[in-house]
């Protein structure tokens, strides 16, 4: 039996995304059906948006935990559980679930999610650290931050725009379609002069609407942010990925280039069973960029 089904079962949910009060009620009913016992639910909050919820699970000797609501969700909860080997069941329901995506584990039907959470198998899984500096009013750059995680992608410049500009009501109404609508506000936008340095090699300038560092490639607008179509969380190179937006009209261009990576576990491919849950890896030594 796996680990999310022989023993008490935590399950760390996001009551303000869509689909919640559904995905409960079948969470609970299918550990009622399955002669489990009755799942531990903590709820998150503004202020504690899943990291002390899955902290706690892991303190309290849990083997899996099953996170349901978005990409935000998922990656405080990732933080909490990279590399401490306890399982990572995704039910879906946030914005855009870009991360259960690129696992294929997105679905419009909860009873098939649960199912997959609590009964099939793991593999493991990247994740990514960034930290970056403020530039204050004069012009002086502080000290780093705390490095923070991330699943899918962490980008610079006029994506991570759009996605700080994207409402959580818009969010609630159109789900990942939010990220095309606040978008299109900056489509057009001047593109931003950087300096880029990658392992600490001399840097380079260029000039881009975005930068992107990918861990997983996959949008559900069809696009793959990465040199093939085949990029996934297990891989062993992460890409960085510069993007110009052309006038209307002109073709737009892009350019992906590799990054390092560490030796890991070898894991599932694209084509391989779906799996249910995940492992998050240990921090590995990897690539440092600066900009």
């Amino acid at each position: 039996m796996s680990d999310a089904a022989s023993g008490t079962l935590w399950a760390v949910m996001n009551p303000a995304a869509r689909g919640y009060a559904v995905m409960r009620r079948v969470l609970e009913t299918a550990c009622r059906d399955a002669g489990l016992p009755a799942p531990v639910i903590a709820t998150t909050t503004p202020e504690a948006d899943g990291y002390p919820q899955v902290h706690e699970a892991v303190a309290q000797g849990a083997r899996a935990v099953v996170v349901a609501g978005g990409d935000g969700t998922l990656r405080e909860a990732a933080r909490a559980l990279a590399g401490t080997g306890v399982e990572l069941g995704i039910l879906p329901i946030g914005t855009a679930n870009l991360f259960a995506y690129n696992l294929r584990l997105r679905t419009r039907k909860p009873l098939l999610a649960v199912d997959r959470a609590l009964f099939a198998p793991a593999r493991s899984v990247d994740i990514g650290w960034a930290s970056w500096r403020v530039l204050d009013e004069r012009g002086h750059v502080g000290e780093p931050t705390p490095e923070m995680p991330f699943l899918v992608m962490a980008g610079l410049g006029h994506d991570a725009a759009t996605v700080g500009a994207t409402s959580p009501r818009l969010k609630q109404r159109l789900g990942w379609l939010s990220y095309l609508a606040s978008g299109t506000r900056h489509l057009f936008s001047r593109p931003l002069a950087m300096r880029v340095s990658l392992n600490n090699a001399p840097g380079r300038r260029l000039t881009t609407w975005t930068l992107l560092v990918a861990n997983a490639g996959r949008s559900p607008a069809g696009s793959t942010c990465s040199p093939t179509p085949s990029s996934t969380t297990d891989a062993s190179t992460s890409w960085n990925y510069r993007c110009a937006i052309a006038p209307s009209g002109a073709p737009s261009r892009s350019r992906a280039s590799p990054g390092t990576g560490s030796t890991r576990e070898p894991c599932a491919t694209p084509r391989s069973p779906r799996c249910g849950r995940c492992r998050i890896t240990p921090r590995p030594s990897t690539s440092t960029a600066t900009t």
